[in-house]
């Protein structure tokens, strides 16, 4: 089974039809949908493998309806209750380019996991989000801790190069030295910053996980991934014409590739290219969903 902890909140969209008019009414389609990366991954991956995602909802009307939308995509949900549910505006402007206004609320708010949680779970996947504020830090990590004292894999997502800035790079990648990551999942930004790779060339930063598989994202560009410090494979990414929405792209990605490489035993390349077409089915969408038909 798949584990996902992290954040789990409420996304207003709000998809701009023209250009923004200032002191005026803008033109825009609005809706309500699932957010948090760490949801999204859980959400996504739900069914494709059997997936469990562990968060912390509020005492409202959105913790019930976040419930209900992951067990629908056939995810375990496993939910503490407290503070209030958090929420993003998310704005979208034409090109599909996003601005992003956080509220985290009970995402901050995540106590320690009751042990049973983490039963079964192969591989437990978690966002840099998580480390921002609050109790959740803590107790993800202890998770994290747990998980690895039971043999099981670790999967971290660096999520932002401001997370990168707010850290500082040095106690940053301390943080991911002290997860231990088996796999770490980066964009082309994240990476630089923190001097994992730089295209095809791994980066200095890369020497502290030697036993980890870097999945090197570069939007249209391949992924690269290394093994062992080195370039193991170059997947390219097939073109997307119609792209509508980058919402939920990294998280597909993360989410595509988990769910294959647990269902193929670990074949990288091809966990790849599954990770690719589940983000190009994405990218179509708005917000972090995906068709429900081909």
């Amino acid at each position: 089974m798949l584990g996902v902890v992290g954040d789990i909140v409420q996304d207003v969209v709000v998809w701009q039809l023209e250009r923004s008019r200032e002191a005026t009414d803008t033109k825009a389609e609005i809706s309500m949908q699932r957010g948090g990366s760490a949801a999204n991954v859980a959400a996504f991956a739900g069914p494709r493998y059997p997936t469990r995602f562990i968060g912390c909802v509020g005492d409202d009307l959105g913790g019930p309806v976040l419930r209900k939308d992951l067990e629908d995509r056939q995810v375990e949900v496993k939910l503490q209750v407290r503070d209030r549910t958090g929420m993003i505006v998310v704005l979208i402007d034409e090109q599909g380019e996003r601005k992003m206004f956080p509220s985290r609320g009970a995402s901050a708010c995540l106590e320690p996991i009751e042990p049973s949680w983490l039963d079964d779970l192969e591989i437990l996947h978690v966002t840099a989000y998580s480390f921002e504020s609050g109790s959740t830090p803590g107790a993800v990590m202890h998770a994290v801790q747990e998980h690895k004292r039971r043999g099981g894999k670790v999967s971290i997502d660096v999520s932002s190069t401001g997370m990168i800035e707010h850290y500082g790079v040095d106690a940053f990648l301390g943080l991911m030295t002290e997860c231990d990551p088996d796999f770490i999942s980066a964009n082309r930004d994240e990476s630089r910053l923190l001097g994992l790779a730089d295209g095809n060339e791994p980066g200095a930063g890369l020497a502290r996980f030697p036993r980890a598989t870097l999945l090197a994202r570069d939007g249209k560009e391949p992924t690269n991934i290394f093994t062992g410090g080195k370039l193991a494979a170059s997947v390219p990414v097939a073109p997307v014409h119609d792209v509508r929405d980058l919402t939920g792209a990294g998280d597909s990605f993360n989410a595509g590739f988990l769910a294959s490489y647990l269902r193929t035993g670990g074949d990288l390349t091809a966990s790849c290219e599954t990770a690719h077409a589940l983000s190009a089915r994405v990218l179509r969408c708005p917000g972090a969903t995906e068709p429900d038909t081909d």
